[in-house]
Order: structure tokens, then sequence, then C-alpha cells
């Protein structure tokens, strides 16, 4: 009878294991499931902006992909956080655009939200978006930076939320190295022209007195 029992307990021990390896397996596959459902990625990722040295006039055009990597379709929007200084922010001029629509044209600061956007399951959509240094921004914009966020945050149908960020970053630059100041408006015409007038005089009186010496030489 001993030893009928140790194989029989040995079998429903592996039994056992291998019920519970399944369930656990299930359970795993179960929640990963879960967790897909709703899930939102960016390309690049990380920083978006990344600028030194800008200028008034300059302009710098970036390309951003988001990609509906979860199960389920999801809507998604587009959100802006200010994470620096307010000069230099407030001044700067966005745009965005979907393929051929404009989705904003304004200041930065005046960026909140964007309309909610609906991405399928396996889909992607690239937004262009422009960040401008007005024309008009002088010396006292020299050596300011602006710092910023976009989220971009997905809604599936049961109301789950996922988020992805981007950063970005404006630096106009240090007063030397900057590369744009105002044009100087003081001149130093009066005093070139004073120079030129009493090298002319100069010369015209050597010319005068040697050719006096000639003639009372000759004679």
């Amino acid at each position: 009878m001993k030893k009928l029992l140790h194989p029989f307990l040995l079998l429903l021990l592996i039994s056992g294991m291998s019920f519970f390896h399944s369930t656990s397996a299930l359970a795993e596959g179960e929640t990963d499931t879960e967790k897909q459902d709703v899930e939102i990625t960016l390309s690049p990722t990380g920083t978006l902006f990344d600028i030194n040295n800008m200028k008034p006039g300059d302009w710098a055009p970036r390309t951003i992909t988001i990609s509906n990597s979860g199960m389920k379709d999801f809507n998604y929007l587009m959100e802006l956080q200010n994470n620096g200084d307010q000069k230099l922010f407030n001044e700067l001029l966005l745009e965005i655009q979907a393929a051929d629509q404009k989705l904003y044209d304004g200041k930065l600061a005046a960026f909140t939200a964007m309309a909610t956007r609906k991405l399928v399951s396996g889909g992607e959509e690239s937004l262009n978006i422009t960040i401008r240094f007005p024309e008009h921004l002088g010396n006292d914009f020299q050596g300011v930076q602006s710092a910023f966020t976009f989220t971009f945050t997905a809604e599936g149908k049961d109301k789950a939320t996922v988020s992805a960020s981007t950063n970005g970053m404006i630096d106009s630059g240090n007063v030397k190295s900057s590369g744009f100041t105002l044009p100087a408006t003081a001149t130093n015409i009066f005093n070139i022209l004073l120079f030129g007038s009493i090298l002319m005089i100069v010369g015209l009186s050597l010319m005068t007195i040697r050719h006096f010496k000639r003639v009372k030489a000759v004679q």
C-alpha cells in the first residue's frame, strides 16, 4: 500500500501545480489585456523642442506622432503647462496643424487644451507644431527662457484615462551670443566729415607751399 501511495501523491502534487500555474498565467494575461485596453504613445518621446539662441523672427517646426497602441479606440486631447518664466512664454506664438486642418494659431500662453480627437485602435495621427519668436521683441528679451510641457491624455469608452507628455525649452541666448540687438541710431558722420575736411585743408596748404617754393626757385 505504501508503494502505491507515493506515486499517487506525486501525481496529485504535479496536477495541482499545473492547475495553479495555468490559473496564474490566465490571470496575468487578463491583467495585461486590461492594461492595454487604453494605451497612448508619442514619437518622438521626451523632448520635442530644445532650441538655443532663438532670435526675433525665427520659427521652429516640429512633428509629433500620437499612436493608439491599445486594444480599444479612444479620444485624446492635448494640454499645455508652463514650467518656467512667464516673460517669453507670454510672447511666443503657437501653431498646431493636423494634415490640412489648422487646429490652433495664436499665443502660446493662450493655449490651454485642444478639442478632443478620436483615434482608433492601432491608428496614429501626426501633428505639425510650430513655435514662432515674434519679430517685434527687442533687447529686453535677451537671455530669457521658456519651458513648457505638452500632455496628451487618452480616454476610453469606460472613462479609463492614460497620459503621455513631451517637453519644450526655448532659450533666447545671452547678450554676447544671442546674435540679435537693436540697431544703433547714433552715428559718427559729423566727426568723420570734420576729420576729412582738416585733412583736405592740410593737403591743399602743403601743395600751395610747394608750388610757391618751385616758383621762387625758378626766379
